[in-house]
């Protein structure tokens, strides 16, 4: 743990996740600002299991390009040295070593399960795959070739 301010005075601490040059990680903040109205570091964990927001609305494979009614909430997390992006509703884990990677990983199985589901009918599907088909076709706005 890298202390940038040694000021533990404080009564209240907010955790609030970060990413910076390629770095994830935890800064805890004391949330009254200061004479320029920032919150003030208290401590920072780098390189730490964080778990941030990935929510593309545009999602752009090797083949397609897929525009989204609204942003496609998914989880992003850092785990060692590797990136993951997790939408538990349509069932995608994509990993990468870098941020990019894994974002390429999940436009990729984004576009192979809309591809692949959409050819398939719904006897062929399990429930569940047809209720994550029934989704896809429900957030995709437009389907355009690369």
């Amino acid at each position: 743990m890298l202390h940038i301010v040694n000021d533990r005075t404080q009564a209240s601490v907010s955790p609030m996740a970060f990413k910076t040059n390629g770095e994830t990680g935890v800064a805890n903040t004391n949330p009254q600002k200061g004479k320029q109205g920032v919150a003030k570091v208290i401590d920072l964990n780098q390189n730490k299991s964080v778990m941030l927001s990935y929510s593309p609305q545009l999602i752009i494979s090797d083949q397609r390009t897929y525009s989204l009614h609204a942003p496609l909430s998914s989880k992003l997390s850092r785990e060692d040295k590797y990136f993951m992006i997790e939408n538990e509703m349509l069932g995608i884990v994509a990993t990468g070593r870098t941020e990019a990677e894994a974002e390429h990983d999940f436009a990729q199985e984004f576009d192979f399960i809309y591809q692949r589901y959409n050819e398939l009918s719904d006897g062929q599907m399990s429930e569940r795959i047809q209720r994550i088909k029934t989704v896809l076709n429900t957030i995709v706005k437009e389907v355009t070739l690369n």
